[in-house]
């Protein structure tokens, strides 16, 4: 567990950014670098001439099962905090959790070709650590290895998963209006991605019973079937090494993943002659497909594991053997056990979602966007995905200043999420779930910042 939070957080430790779609300033008219990851047919017409990104990030936590503590759940991976101290759990049986969500975007440029079209190279590093329909009970035990249940507990956790993964981006977008009538025009687009994995770890439990007692460390697990897979943790062949040393022969052996996606997009405008809407539009309507495809990670550098059977094991066993294949074969076949262990050829899919959106202008510089998320990806296969949300985002805007105030409605925590969004100049920073630092009862936080270099003539 504490490797995942490391992995996830390890590139953080000089550079904390972030937010999921960075709804406060990737809504508006004057931010077609961020606008593209919404859709990719919003850089068509686009204001500005040229934009070009130095560097903007975002980060965000969101579950289900409890409030998010502020104060310690940002830090609690860069001391000896457990990651219980991340939430204070008091909701469902089942816990599922985004802990964290990161997005560092790199160098990228948006150029207008002509009045009509323009393209973009953009590029990003991203990792997810992801927990899905995980029993509470089990879920706590190996979050804090000195769990011991006060009572006698059978979990019986079916259909889990987990997924932490680290990848980059490269990508290169070309859109265009291919229509135009009177007031009524539609701009398509799209974007290639070259997907690189750089390392992941990914937990399959189709079912387990595991059955506690009361003041005890030990559990039985039975029925059990549960099956993991990486690219980073140490193989047969590299038995005697730690999990530092891995990762240093993963970065200088070339134990990386390779894949391909991107995203597509249509956008229809409507903007009546002679209306309220001098620039730009009355009402605008999209819908775009983002985070297609995957990542594959060959036979050569992935290895896989299945567990099945009966035994009495511990949480904490279970955390020092896990991150050797051969020695968590070794453990649970002294517990009784069985355990198959194989280099595996293995595709991490990515979050793929829908993004279907209206934007409304109100009047002068007052405009309101509205956008649903809705998931594509299966949380029974290994990869990553992002939960259903309704947001809806009203504005302020100008040329040199953007102001937003996003309100969202995310399944996940079943909570409405309210941030603040602004872009001045050259520079843009906000939040789309700001409250936890005032409020106890939120169940997670995002933030994002960042700087873009805009040219309009």
């Amino acid at each position: 567990m504490k490797f995942a939070y490391l992995l996830s957080f390890g590139l953080l430790s000089s550079y904390i950014a972030g937010a999921q779609h960075n709804l406060g300033v990737a809504t508006g008219g004057w931010s077609s670098i961020n606008s593209i990851y919404l859709n990719p047919a919003n850089i068509a017409e686009s204001r500005e001439k040229k934009s070009v990104n130095a560097i903007g990030g975002l980060f965000y936590v969101d579950n289900n099962a409890g409030p998010f503590n502020a104060g310690k759940g940002l830090v609690v991976v860069v001391g000896d905090g457990s990651s219980n101290d991340m939430f204070r759990y008091t909701n469902n049986s089942k816990v599922s959790m985004m802990a964290p969500y990161f997005n560092i975007m790199g160098p990228g440029a948006v150029h207008r070709i002509d009045k009509k079209s323009s393209v973009a190279i953009t590029s990003r590093l991203r990792g997810m650590n992801q927990f899905n329909n995980f029993d509470q009970t089990l879920f706590n035990a190996f979050s804090d290895p000195t769990y011991k249940p006060e009572e006698n507990r059978l979990a019986l956790p079916r259909n889990f998963a987990y997924t932490v993964h680290m990848w980059l981006e490269v990508g290169a977008t070309y859109a265009k209006t291919v229509w135009e009538k009177d007031d009524k025009k539609l701009k398509l687009g799209g974007t290639f991605r070259y997907l690189g994995g750089i390392a992941w770890v990914g937990v399959k439990g189709k079912e387990m019973n595991a059955n506690f007692t009361s003041g005890n460390y030990v559990f039985n697990a039975s029925n059990t079937d549960i099956e993991y897979s990486s690219n980073v943790l140490n193989t047969v062949a590299s038995q005697g090494n730690n999990i530092g040393r891995s990762f240093g022969r993963l970065i200088s052996g070339g134990r990386f993943g390779h894949g391909i996606g991107g995203d597509i997009g249509a956008v229809y405008e409507y903007k009546p002659k002679g209306g309220k809407a001098k620039t730009g539009h009355a009402t605008k309507f999209g819908l775009s497909v983002n985070d297609i495809g995957g990542i594959a990670y060959g036979k050569r550098v992935n290895t896989n594991q299945v567990i099945n059977g009966e035994g009495d094991v511990t949480a904490k066993g279970i955390l020092d053997n896990v991150k050797n294949f051969a020695n968590m074969e070794r453990y649970v076949e002294q517990k009784g056990l069985t355990a198959t262990t194989r280099s595996k050829s293995t595709y991490v899919y990515m979050p793929t979602h829908i993004i279907a959106s209206a934007d409304y202008h109100l009047k002068k510089h007052y405009y309101v966007y509205a956008m649903t998320l809705v998931n594509l990806a299966s949380r029974k296969a290994y990869g990553n995905s992002f939960y259903n949300q309704f947001s809806i985002v009203p504005r302020y805007e100008t040329k040199n200043l953007t102001i937003a105030v996003p309100v969202t409605y995310a399944t996940l925590s079943n909570r409405i999420k309210t941030g603040v969004g602004f872009n001045f100049g050259n520079f843009y920073v906000g939040s789309d779930d700001i409250l936890a630092f005032a409020i106890r009862s939120e169940y997670g936080i995002n933030m994002y910042m960042g700087v873009t270099k805009r040219f309009y003539k």
